[in-house]
């Protein structure tokens, strides 16, 4: 966290730390509400504090606290190719590509970054934000 230029000033009930865990947890599982994450991150470490007073804006500030930057070194200081070397195809790694469009909130600034569908002149629906990912191929591209 101190790479990302976050570091706390103060001890706090939901500190930087707690939230790197809980935002991914978050993306695990993506039908269940902020508390009922909580739980289930509570649930997997007996040794954390209590949890009373905790409510669904007080994990919305934390992760505002934490921002983007430490996710985006945490991805960085994990991410590797998966799979051996042995599995290069003529010398090179063989990937494959995917993407889709998510529709995201109606706002000022989603129009100006991600643009609505239709004409100039008549834009329709919900601005789309597209996400594209790369993944390896191979017979062991898994981690162990």
């Amino acid at each position: 966290m101190g790479e990302a230029g976050r570091s706390e000033k103060r001890r706090r009930l939901l500190s930087a730390r707690f939230t790197v865990y809980f935002v991914p947890a978050m993306c695990l599982f993506p039908q269940a509400d902020y508390l009922e994450v909580l739980r289930l991150v509570k649930t997997g470490d007996k040794g954390l504090r209590s949890w009373s007073g905790v409510n669904k804006s007080s994990l919305t500030r934390a992760r505002q606290r934490l921002g983007w930057p430490v996710m985006r070194e945490l991805f960085r200081s994990v991410a590797r190719p998966l799979g051996a070397d042995g599995e290069l195809f003529r010398g090179l790694r063989v990937l494959a590509l995917d993407g889709i469009l998510l529709a995201v909130p109606d706002s000022a600034g989603n129009n100006d970054a991600f643009g609505k569908s239709g004409s100039q002149r008549s834009p329709m629906g919900y601005p789309q934000a597209r996400v594209v990912a790369v993944a390896a191929c191979g017979r062991r591209s898994t981690r162990t």
